[in-house]
């Protein structure tokens, strides 16, 4: 038996099928961009915590802070400012918080890469799908736990960690597992209804 179900030539041929086609197509071209820049945005960001000595980008306990005359408001340091061991503990929490959504992206465009090949409720769907949930979780999660152990070690600095969106996220990412859940459940009773003759 199939992992795959293959639309029939009928299907295949219908208009509303090459449309999901070609707008899959088009939105795994949109997530294979959104993939690499935000893998340039944590490349980025890196460097400016480790490398960048200007005053532009500072932090503080509100969060980061881009300032256009180059002198950060009180309250705020510059990461030239900070000691090798705080910019690389920021290296850390920076490449940590990133980390979901280029995984988030990643799974996306190898969705619609599955359903651009006419590819659709397959074990492997089900795998991306599955992985986009986690990396949902896990970006609503991570914002309060990079907090407590900043905390626990004293290197915490930017102290706006709660953010209505990782409800959001939590929810949601509740959700996309749930749904890939329901597929592998759907693939496998598809799978028995053909062991039948």
């Amino acid at each position: 038996m199939a992992d795959v179900l293959e639309f029939s030539p009928s299907v295949a041929e219908h208009p509303a099928y090459r449309r999901v086609r070609a707008g899959s197509r088009a939105f795994a071209v949109l997530f294979g961009g959104l993939l690499w820049a935000f893998a340039g945005l944590m490349a980025f960001g890196v460097w400016v915590v480790l490398f960048y000595r200007g005053g532009v980008i500072s932090l503080g306990a509100p969060g980061g802070m881009i300032s256009t005359d180059g002198h950060p408001p009180p309250g705020y340091v510059t990461f030239a400012s900070l000691s090798l061991t705080h910019q690389l503990v920021y290296a850390l929490v920076w490449i940590v918080r990133s980390a979901p959504m280029i995984l988030l992206f990643w799974n996306l465009q190898g969705l619609f890469r599955l359903y651009a090949r006419g590819q659709v409720f397959a074990v492997r769907n089900a795998q991306h799908l599955q992985w986009v949930g986690v990396a949902l979780l896990a970006d609503a999660a991570l914002p309060f736990l990079c907090h407590l152990a900043l905390s626990a070690s004293g290197y915490e600095i930017d102290r706006n960690w709660a953010h209505l969106t990782s409800v959001q996220e939590l929810l949601l990412g509740g959700l996309v597992l749930v749904i890939a859940q329901v597929m592998l459940v759907g693939r496998e009773i598809e799978q028995d209804r053909e062991g039948f003759v």
